[in-house]
């Protein structure tokens, strides 16, 4: 910052309105990112699981095997026990044998289980390991 004392009263009117203009596009941007993040936090939920609560765990695309994919298959796979949290958005589940993949899950594919149903859902898997 220059020192005031030595410049143009002009200089100084500029430098004081160059501030102002910067301190309210300063309070602009930060009312603008609360409100962004207030709309992006509506889609979010917080969910939080404990080791050894049970979930429903959903596979992706890139958890199945090669050429094992498809989209008429069921993905929900559970319940799965939680073995412990990692950190905020991601689990280790403790999954069956028949599952080949990493036992790390990110939350937004994870569900709490709430025991058993008398209908079945239509995306959960229900067959044993090994059948087709």
């Amino acid at each position: 910052m220059p020192d005031k004392s030595r410049l143009h009263g002009q200089a100084v009117d500029f430098v004081d309105n160059l501030q102002l203009v910067h301190q309210q596009a300063q309070t602009h941007l930060e009312t603008t990112k609360s409100s962004y993040k207030k709309d992006a936090d509506k889609h979010r939920r917080e969910i939080n699981f404990q080791a050894g609560d049970l979930v429903w765990v959903v596979l992706t695309k890139d958890r199945f095997p090669a050429h094992e994919y498809n989209k008429l298959k069921s993905r929900k796979i559970g319940p799965v026990e939680v073995i412990h949290r990692i950190n905020a958005n991601a689990y280790k589940l403790r999954l069956p044998d028949h599952i080949r993949t990493s036992d790390v899950f990110n939350v937004k594919h994870l569900f709490p289980y709430h025991g058993e149903n008398e209908v079945p859902d239509s995306g959960t898997n229900l067959s044993l390991p090994g059948e087709t």
